[in-house]
């Protein structure tokens, strides 16, 4: 088909903006080669191109580091625009992501403003036809698919090799380095911070670092066998040493604990203990899913010293029942100034505070079965016990009204999540009246760091502490992780997010309806404006 049969309506005179991507820095010279393409086609059709958006070497799952994609949605929708045509190579352009709808709605948001969306290098006219939008739907997936078979490929490969003795991702760690060596195992020379190899057929596999760290990565090992000494108490022994890390900086116990945990200091190559795929979130994986390789490089420890650590590691916790943990942690909490989970990890007579969660669904829980309340943000344990009252009442009320409706429901063990159809994450927290301005009280919401729900739902409390004002329904990618905003009754830095407000839980039962996708526009497939 010939170019200028491409477009059902004449183009002659229109200006355009044209957007093109490239996934990887292998392929420099593909947004030349597609914006040559577009260019030809403009010059074919008497358009003239007045803007370009370019993302080289970015990838294409999702929107996230697309800074030129975010920039063109948005200049669409201005009012000063001076393009009223888009031209894209292809479907793919817009992105490989895994819901075919995110490329499709990018699409509409151009449409909806005005904007005329053209595939320059595609057989068929994007003409809003029903075989235009089955060709583009049919395009978005196999762009999906591409995408998902390339990652296990990849992440397959990456395995092999790690089972061949070869080290991939991060940097190795204190006490070791990678060596580059080519296809035949020969030794090329030691790569340093932030250097990576840069020929196809090399690899990179691991030696000993310097002696002194070496020296010390056994120093501590005997301290922790011989002495007794835990991660937090060798974090500090080193520092009033002054000896820090490789990064310069001082110990802590985490990375303490890393070097006395983790097989790579014994010559035993692992990968794959955790992975991400494409754009979900890191999951950990069952040992039987490791790529292992014993013997892969030079011990820094021998075998027995690294499981003569693992076992006094064990005896901390594993045989202790969930009475004897519990009896620590009352005693604890009758004695210390201040019981927080960072101040129970810093008591050396204490199992982390990861144990305990753990083994009883959640900290709160463990500090349940001893009786304690603990403070709420410096309140008295009456109105902790006020939010926590109203958060089950907010969450048994919403699984009472979903398994209602016929949802099926799975509860998480600190009962503070659901699970809606065995995919759906929804996570419930409470929040009360920290503090007033001179204008109006304000309440705090931060999307969690530890987890990553579909939706979180926040209840803003009253200022007797018992009855929900509101609810906050925000999806993934609404907040930023860990960032506290305050919202409050008036107008003003949280007007923004008065869209995700809601009266009560209702619209927890229309989020997690299934529809089908005719109902959306009826029986007809939507049409162009």
């Amino acid at each position: 088909m010939s170019r200028s049969a491409k477009c059902s309506t004449s183009l002659a005179g229109t200006s355009a903006a044209q957007y093109v991507r490239m996934s990887t820095d292998y392929q420099q010279y593909s947004t030349e080669s597609q914006k040559r393409e577009i260019s030809a086609f403009a010059a074919s059709q008497n358009i003239t191109i007045v803007a370009t958006y370019e993302d080289a070497g970015r990838s294409g799952v999702t929107l996230r580091g697309r800074p030129a994609l975010s920039q063109l949605l948005e200049d669409v929708q201005s009012a000063t625009r001076v393009f009223d045509v888009l031209l894209v190579f292809d479907v793919s352009r817009w992105g490989r992501f895994q819901d075919v709808d995110e490329s499709a709605h990018y699409e509409y948001m151009c449409r909806q403003a005005g904007v005329q969306v053209v595939y320059c290098g595609e057989s068929f006219v994007n003409d809003g036809s029903s075989a235009s939008n089955l060709m583009k739907t049919l395009k978005r997936a196999m762009a999906g698919e591409y995408s998902r078979e390339l990652s296990r490929k990849v992440f397959v490969g990456q395995c092999r090799l790690a089972a061949r003795g070869f080290w991939q991702g991060a940097p190795p760690g204190y006490g070791l380095q990678r060596m580059l060596v080519d296809a035949a195992g020969n030794a090329k020379g030691r790569l340093g911070h932030l250097e990576h190899k840069n020929i196809q057929t090399d690899r990179v596999t691991v030696v000993l670092g310097a002696d002194h760290e070496v020296a010390l990565v056994r120093r501590i090992y005997d301290w922790y066998i011989g002495e007794r000494i835990g991660a937090r108490k060798i974090a500090a022994r080193l520092n009033s040493f002054g000896i820090y890390n490789g990064h310069g900086r001082p110990w802590n116990a985490q990375q303490i604990d890393d070097i006395l945990t983790n097989e790579k200091y014994t010559g035993t190559n692992l990968y794959a203990r955790t992975s991400k795929k494409l754009s979900a979130d890191w999951r950990r994986n069952p040992p039987a899913e490791w790529a292992r390789s014993v013997g892969a490089f030079p011990a820094v420890v021998d075998r027995a010293t690294f499981d003569t650590v693992a076992r006094i590691r064990a005896h901390k916790t594993q045989f202790l029942g969930d009475d004897e943990l519990l009896q620590l942690l009352d005693e604890f909490v009758n004695s210390a100034p201040l019981v927080t989970v960072k101040t129970i990890d810093e008591e050396p007579s204490l199992p982390a505070s990861q144990t305990y969660a753990r083994r009883f669904g959640g900290i709160l829980n463990a500090y349940s079965r001893i009786g304690y309340e603990p403070g709420y943000h410096g309140a008295p344990p009456e109105v902790f016990r006020a939010t926590r009252r109203a958060l089950k009442e907010c969450v048994d009320g919403t699984i009472a009204e979903l398994e209602e409706a016929g949802r099926q429901i799975e509860v998480s063990a600190d009962n503070c999540t659901i699970r809606v159809g065995g995919e759906l994450v929804i996570k419930f927290v409470v929040r009360s009246i920290l503090h007033y301005d001179r204008r109006s009280p304000r309440w705090k919401v931060r999307w969690p760091i530890l987890s990553s729900p579909d939706f979180l739902v926040i209840a803003r409390l009253d200022s007797a502490y018992e009855t929900p004002i509101d609810f906050y329904v925000f999806p993934r990618g609404s907040l930023t992780p860990g960032q506290e905003v305050a919202v409050s009754f008036g107008t003003g830095r949280s007007e923004p997010l008065e869209m995700f407000r809601f009266p009560d839980k209702t619209i927890l039962l229309e989020l997690t309806a299934r529809s089908r996708l005719e109902a959306m526009y009826g029986n007809a497939a939507p049409q162009p404006d």
